[in-house]
């Protein structure tokens, strides 16, 4: 066979080939693209994201095949029509095509913001879609031939359009003008007060539910009920960096802290879900706000089902023997697997099928990549030969321990509203903290005090290595459950550091990793390393650093000595509980530092797990993003200020025991809703002025205490 022969071919062939890959893509599309939640394999992942780039790519050029053939047709009478005017139904099937599936709109954040490009790509296909059928269709053409791609035609357009609406929708400026009228106002005239007020109830509250009432009475919730509590975990706003008003941060705070550990990681877990879902896929659930793309979604929905049900029909009563067998047959394909596509989207939209979100947490160790680097020469010279190595050191192990350190942080945030925090001094100083509460509360020595007081990145630095000396030491025995769940957070820092710096804080430097594993290269240069594994090598830097009077400054040393540190502190249980605090504390600390933009940005590649920690501390009270950006200057003396916010609280009590449905901010739920205990309720009329009067007197003598009870808040369930 010729090359003359081979292009015959391929021209004859090549519409059929064009329409047909571009069905394939579709069907991967909707079965597989949603598994990015999921912590997938790396060609796993690309191969999904070369179906999206693709599948717009496919249809685009299998639309203008069929123009060309058009034109050809023109100037060609030898060529009989009726051997084209099937394929011309195609044209009708690739719009629907191009429009793209429910499970992905984008696959990267940033694709969002180009939805006027495919504005430009939905009309500029569509006209050339009109004009194939302008020129294709004769009077002695099968009327219900044409009838079918009419029917599919409709659909096809509907989605074309919904596309980049949906993109529009999702972008970051139409999120925030979406939610916020021009004249909306998020803050009363004077923030100070009103930021004290909040933190007075915020710690009430945490106290009056410091036993979840779930568990308190051992009762399980109504299914409805728990729904719409999950439903709250919705970080629509949180991630556009925008400030939420303190009547919502608190009936948000309320609401999470009536939940238990388990209850509340499921709420967090799926608010993460929904985010993803809000971002990067067409959720008519998560996009109801937006009334233009709701009601072109819907007409897009009914119009794919009804209408080729109706196409397919017709199909089947229409003149098939004029056209050639192999057209027939690929124009049934293209019909039902089409159709199909569109019915499995909407059953597992529906269904609310999820991958599930992964309970996974990155694991990067400095002296665990040094050891894998020694055992594997060859294949890291390989992979450095093919350009490949920056890309492969990324990839590193994970454990399993989400559940398990949201609790842990969960516990200490609870624990900093019911032991620390008293106001709003004390409330930012919290959020400031970076191991200062853990150590203080420890009685540490201040040579481990300063090692927090470096740049954040050197103490991440700092404290991992430390970390893993006392983790692989002979004297310490890692069986406890804290040293456990402390070098897990500790080897998901550094993983920070090294593969993710932006979400760690703005400014982290990523050479600091490359610089202390220079130091351990230089450290044990000459040293014979056959496969050592990783408590055999940080056994083997610890002895070369305690015996060498060479190098004293450095990673390195630093850590060695922070180490030798820690382990005079005593007892084993003592050693891991101030490792484990500070850690807790750093994760906190680097979380409320990151960009929402950046959390979900990472959701389109399967997730970071301090988008957890994120999440969490919003709806556990504490500063977030935009408030930590945007304080407020404390001007009233402490004293002052904590009267004028008790005093506030009373009126509003006061007012709400009058008046319930005239309280701000409360929307009234059934008694079966409410997550306060009867006890915190019938008692909070009578000691409410008592509470305020101690609460005066404590913040005079130099602290502030809120109200042991409060009058029962209601949980605040968004429409």
């Amino acid at each position: 066979m010729g090359l003359s022969s081979v292009v015959r071919l391929w021209e004859e062939w090549q519409l059929r080939i064009l329409v047909l890959g571009s069905l394939c893509i579709q069907c991967f599309l909707a079965a597989f693209a949603s598994a990015r939640k999921s912590h997938i394999r790396p060609l796993f992942r690309f191969s999904i994201w070369l179906s999206y780039l693709g599948s717009d790519a496919l249809a685009i050029y299998a639309l203008a095949t069929l123009f060309n053939r058009q034109r050809k047709l023109q100037h060609s009478s030898a060529v009989s029509s009726s051997s084209h005017d099937l394929e011309v139904l195609w044209t009708s099937v690739l719009l629907m095509h191009l429009g793209g599936q429910v499970t992905i709109t984008a696959y990267n954040i940033e694709d969002n913001e180009l939805w006027k490009r495919h504005v430009l790509t939905a009309i500029s296909q569509v006209t050339v879609a009109i004009y194939v059928f302008c020129k294709s269709w004769s009077a002695s053409s099968d009327k219900r031939l044409l009838a079918t791609a009419i029917l599919v035609f409709i659909p096809g357009v509907f989605k074309c359009f919904e596309k980049p609406l949906a993109l529009k929708c999702a972008s970051f400026d139409g999120l925030v003008s979406s939610w916020f009228p021009d004249n909306s106002r998020t803050t009363s005239a004077n923030r100070e007060l009103e930021l004290e007020e909040y933190v007075q109830k915020a710690r009430d509250s945490v106290k009056r539910n410091k036993i979840p009432a779930e568990l308190e009475f051992h009762v399980k919730p109504l299914p409805g009920f728990f729904k719409k509590k999950r439903l709250r975990i919705v970080p629509d706003k949180l991630f556009t960096d925008v400030m939420y008003p303190y009547s919502d941060r608190f009936a948000n705070l309320n609401s999470f802290w009536s939940l238990s550990d388990e209850r509340a990681y499921m709420a967090l877990r799926d608010g993460l879900s929904i985010l993803f879902d809000l971002v990067y896929m067409k959720d008519l659930s998560t996009k109801s706000v937006y009334k233009s793309y709701y009601y072109c979604a819907h007409c897009t929905r009914v119009s794919s089902i009804i209408l080729p049900i109706a196409a397919i029909g017709l199909f089947h009563s229409s003149h098939k023997k004029v056209y050639r067998g192999s057209d027939v047959i690929v124009t049934y394909v293209l019909l039902y697997i089409t159709f199909f596509i569109e019915i499995f989207s909407l059953i597992r939209l529906s269904s609310k099928f999820s991958w599930g979100w992964p309970e996974t947490v990155h694991q990067h160790s400095l002296v665990g990549f040094f050891a894998r680097n020694k055992r594997h020469t060859w294949l890291m010279s390989i992979m450095g030969c093919l350009q490949l190595k920056n890309f492969l050191d990324k990839y590193w192990c994970t454990c399993s321990s989400a559940r398990a350190i949201t609790n842990l942080v969960r516990g200490h945030v609870k624990d900093g509203w019911l032991d620390y925090i008293l106001d709003a001094e004390s409330y930012r100083a919290f959020s400031d903290s970076r191991g200062h509460w853990t150590l203080k509360g420890k009685g540490c020595v201040q040579l481990i005090s300063e090692s927090i007081e470096k740049p954040f990145d050197e103490s991440i630095l700092l404290w991992h290595v430390a970390t893993d000396f006392c983790f692989h030491s002979k004297g310490v025995s890692p069986d406890q459950e804290c040293a456990s769940r402390g070098r897990e957070i500790s080897n998901y820092m550094m993983h920070l550091l090294f593969a993710n710096p932006d979400m760690l804080m703005p400014g982290s430097r990523t050479n600091l990793f490359t610089a202390a594993y220079k130091e351990i290269e230089d450290l044990l240069h000459g040293e014979d390393l056959p496969l050592v594994d990783e408590k055999e090598l940080a056994q083997k830097i610890t002895d070369k650093v305690a015996s060498s009077s060479i190098s004293r400054e450095g990673f390195i040393h630093d850590a060695w000595v922070l180490s030798q540190e820690l382990m005079r502190l005593g007892d084993e249980q003592r050693i891991w509980e101030v490792i484990e605090g500070v850690w807790v504390e750093m994760i906190c600390f680097s979380a409320g530092r990151c960009r929402g933009f950046l959390h979900a940005k990472s959701l389109g590649s399967g997730g970071e797990y301090l988008s957890f920690i994120w999440l969490l501390m919003s709806h556990a009270g504490l500063e977030t993003f935009a408030e930590r950006q945007q304080r407020v200057q404390l001007r009233l003396p402490k004293e002052e200020r904590v009267k004028i916010a008790m005093q506030r609280i009373q009126e509003a009590a006061s007012n709400q025991a009058t008046d319930p449905s005239t309280a701000q901010g409360m929307v009234p739920v059934k008694e079966e809703e409410n997550a306060a205990t009867p006890a915190a309720a019938s008692e909070a009329d009578g000691t409410l002025k008592q509470e305020a009067n101690s609460a005066t007197t404590s913040a005079s003598q130099g602290e502030c205490a809120a109200p042991t009870s409060a009058p029962a808040v209601e949980i605040v369930v968004s429409p």
